[in-house]
């Protein structure tokens, strides 16, 4: 329950991010998406171990807060075309596509997924939506041909 509240937590901190503030503590936090923990790795700014574990800790919170489907029907229905894997739990649910690392003093991590329109990017847990092209966040070169990937598959 304790990593529930912290997801929680983090979401909320999230939330709160482009809206002004009185004070600021600091430069802004980098953000990236990445597929894997190489690719977070070659960004630099942690290693593949702990890039490893940080989308190890975004696994687990797929598997205990993504969406849940009956059936793979259910899920296409929500999710998309080839957006859904059957889990352990025999339910069905969005596949991830990939994670936002957040860097820093407490770097973090969470799954993202395909998005179910035409346009290239992720979405998260609490359907935030990731497009290419932001500037608060980089993407690497492989999360960017994901993204697109996903997008060409929409269409039709």
């Amino acid at each position: 329950m304790l990593g529930l509240t912290g997801f929680l937590l983090a979401l909320a901190a999230l939330g709160g991010c482009g809206r002004s503030s009185p004070a600021s503590s600091g430069p802004p936090v980098e953000r990236g998406i990445f597929i894997s923990s190489d690719d977070c790795a070659q960004f630099g700014k942690l290693s593949i171990e702990e890039c490893g574990q940080l989308i190890d800790h975004a696994v687990a919170l797929h598997q205990r807060l993504a969406p849940a489907y009956a059936s793979l029907d259910a899920c296409t229905a929500a999710e998309g075309k080839d957006r859904c894997a059957n889990g352990i739990d025999s339910k069905y649910h969005p596949t991830v596509a990939a994670f936002l690392i957040t860097f820093g003093d407490k770097p973090s991590a969470q799954p993202l997924y395909g998005v179910s329109d035409a346009s290239p990017g992720f979405k998260g847990l609490d359907k935030t939506k990731y497009a290419l092209g932001d500037k608060d966040y980089s993407v690497s070169d492989s999360a960017e041909a994901i993204a697109r990937e996903n997008a060409q598959g929409t269409k039709g």
